[in-house]
């Protein structure tokens, strides 16, 4: 018979429930939380694409309007520009003149710099691609 002021035994003597280790339950549960957080984290991960934000820079040199007056074609810009959510455009404007590409203006010698915060699309006249058009694509 056991002694009675030992608590892990009852009278009957077998090990009641409250003195049975509770480490590798504990332990399981915690193995779970952790591989629900991991699996959230990877989830959040994939579906945010991952990347970090990006900045395209396009520089118009000086003496663009002067090629742009006698009729010459500046490619400084591609016809299509493709962008994602939360990159940032810059155009720096090296010439005298004012630039026109899509929906923006830059001055001579001024920076445009544009943050995209959501998807869209922007179509407009562009002097500096070939085509005389610029689609800016942001998904």
């Amino acid at each position: 018979m056991s002694d009675p002021t030992d608590p892990a035994t009852d009278a009957d003597g077998e090990v009641p429930l409250r003195a049975r280790g509770w480490g590798i339950p504990i332990l399981l549960a915690l193995v779970c939380i952790v591989c629900a957080v991991v699996i959230g984290a990877a989830a959040t991960s994939l579906l945010d694409g991952g990347d970090d934000p990006e900045t395209i820079t396009y520089t118009v040199p000086e003496g663009t309007s002067e090629k742009l007056f006698f009729g010459e074609t500046v490619e400084i810009m591609p016809t299509e520009v493709l962008l994602d959510v939360g990159d940032t455009l810059v155009i720096r404007n090296e010439d005298s003149q004012t630039m026109a590409v899509g929906p923006f203006t830059v001055r001579g010698g001024e920076t445009l710099e544009q943050t995209f915060s959501r998807p869209q699309t922007l179509v407009g006249e562009c002097s500096l691609s070939g085509t005389g058009e610029i689609r800016l694509v942001v998904s």
